[in-house]
């Protein structure tokens, strides 16, 4: 061996950045960005109990996952690494990238698992070569449920512990704080615990593991300004501009507006900005000023509409006629602009939440789509349960807004509320015209929720609201009820005394989401074009497609 090959080796072994950018260019990477860097020194310096938080698609997983094998690197021998994920599969595929980079990266090859010699080498645990016997594998692999005792380890990886799904409420986040409390008993004394992650609550483990004494530093998506994040930050963002994007070559500007408008503020706040610990003006996310008030009819709509707070003449498009209810000057607006071509409804749905117990109503929100945009055609509430009176309206209201779909929630009632609300619909489902013929249909389907219903509600209806793409009837937009319970909605359990409205506005949004997947300009343009087939069609008394003199790119 020359000493340019032992000098290289020596660098690989004492610097970890230069080890992580000699492997990203052994496996094919694109040019080491700035903050990999960054994490890659704080991972090798930092104190032995110690946190990266950075933004989602920051590539913090890989960066871990290359420290774990410059760890092997350095001491095949004794190390002992447990990485555990927020699922088994996530903790396989980790595990899978590691043994992948073994075999790819020259530097690495001679620690490959030799089966021969009785290494083991599973989905989940791998002795790389030359490690001493030992019960525990160089490399093993668990979900945050997995039974990690018995384990001992020199380095605990825990990546991504925190989901939106195991932080629903108070008892899943005190059951996450005790399956991290376990990593301090398979630590062998003087070992590392290293946490990477993205916070999900504003009750996020992370903090509680910095007031604890972790040492815990943050790579959001841009320079976050005077508000900062909930920790100390990166050292490249001291010589950053306020908004100026950490990673520009991957995430632009367009990329993350898109990201904000798909994920709603308050998500975007935390997830890419870091900041766990929400403003006022992020506590309470959803807006009347991002409603569209527009005038629609029963059976259709405009084929595209827009929204801003001042039309063309510059004035302003504020609805003076409805009190608004929103804090400061949030209030609602009519859209700068409407197609004058009106189009027949997707489809029109209606979401119905039967009452609980006491002052609880029975909500209803009927929902209409059409190309991309959701047109909320009427919301009410009824005292009353399940009396025949509120079963004979909410079967009328049905039919007074042609639904064709009514879901009920069926968490309490056994699917009582549909076996009543079934004869109710049929009765008025048999009326006929004068030809004969049956004018309307809905079916009934029964719909289980689960979760915290504000965090559920606003997470449907954020990203609709941030993005537009939701019309009110001036009359719905003029109910008080729901003007309140939708500006002072937060993420906190029990906020409103009652959020009957809201969730079946949300819910009903809800059920259209699959829908609302499609850009609503495309979806117009396709929607325009079909119309005008048609109406050819209708004209020539045609049926062949070969007719048309115009296709759709």
């Amino acid at each position: 061996m020359n000493d340019k090959t032992q000098e290289y080796l020596k660098k690989l072994a004492t610097d970890f950045p230069f080890f992580l950018e000699q492997l990203w260019i052994e496996i094919g990477m694109p040019s080491i960005p700035r903050h990999h860097i960054e994490i890659a020194k704080y991972l090798q310096t930092g104190a032995r109990r110690r946190g990266v938080l950075a933004w989602r698609g920051a590539a913090k997983t890989w960066i871990t996952i290359a420290y774990c094998l410059w760890r092997l690197f350095t001491n095949a021998a004794t190390e002992r690494i447990t990485y555990v994920s927020k699922s088994e599969r996530a903790a396989k595929e980790s595990l899978y990238l590691a043994r992948k980079w073994l075999g790819q990266a020259r530097f690495l090859q001679h620690l490959v698992p030799d089966r021969a010699t009785g290494a083991r080498d599973s989905a989940l645990m791998f002795d790389v070569a030359g490690t001493e016997p030992d019960r525990t594998p160089s490399f093993c692999a668990y979900g945050i449920t997995g039974q990690i005792t018995g384990s001992r380890s020199t380095c605990v990886i825990g990546d991504d512990i925190e989901t939106s799904e195991n932080t629903l409420t108070m008892d899943m986040r005190r059951r996450l704080k005790d399956q991290v409390a376990e990593f301090e008993n398979i630590l062998i004394p003087g070992g590392d615990i290293i946490y990477l992650g993205t916070p999900h609550h504003e009750e996020t483990v992370y903090e509680a593991l910095m007031n604890g004494g972790y040492a815990m530093k943050a790579w959001p998506v841009s320079h976050p300004g005077s508000e900062g994040v909930s920790c100390p930050l990166g050292d490249m963002y001291a010589d950053m501009e306020e908004g100026e994007l950490a990673w520009p070559e991957r995430f632009n500007k367009e990329e993350m507006a898109a990201r904000e408008s798909a994920e709603g503020r308050s998500k975007y706040s935390m997830q890419y900005l870091l900041r766990w610990k929400l403003g006022e003006d992020t506590k309470t996310p959803l807006r009347l000023s991002d409603v569209i008030v527009f005038a629609m009819q029963p059976t259709k709509a405009p084929a595209s509409i827009a929204w801003g707070k001042t039309n063309s003449a510059g004035q302003t498009t504020r609805c003076e006629d409805i009190i608004s209810l929103g804090f400061v000057d949030d209030c609602y607006h009519a859209p700068i602009m409407f197609d004058k071509e009106w189009q027949p409804y997707t489809g029109i749905r209606m979401w119905v939440d039967p009452s609980g117990k006491g002052t609880d109503e029975t909500a209803i929100a009927v929902v209409a789509h059409l190309n991309g945009y959701l047109w909320v055609l009427h919301i009410d509430g009824m005292a009353g349960g399940y009396s025949s009176q509120v079963i004979e309206t909410i079967a009328l209201l049905a039919k007074e807004h042609h639904v064709d779909t009514m879901y009920v929630e069926d968490n309490f009632g056994q699917g009582m509320m549909v076996e009543l609300l079934q004869p109710a619909v049929n009765r008025l489902a048999n009326d006929t015209d004068n030809a004969g013929e049956e004018i309307w249909g809905c079916s009934i389907e029964t719909v289980r929720v689960s979760g915290q219903k504000e965090i559920r509600i606003i997470e449907t209806l954020e990203p609709i609201l941030n993005q537009h793409r939701l019309i009110m009837h001036p009359t719905v937009a003029a109910d008080k009820t729901l003007q309140r319970q939708l500006t002072r909605i937060t993420r906190l359990r029990g906020c409103l005394d009652h959020d009957d409205r809201i969730e079946a506005l949300a819910m009903a949004c809800k059920m259209w989401k699959t829908d609302m997947a499609h850009d609503p300009d495309i979806a117009a343009q396709k929607s325009r074009e079909k119309w005008i087939l048609a109406k050819i069609k209708e004209m020539n008394g045609s049926t062949n497609k070969d007719n048309r003199w115009f296709k759709h790119s």
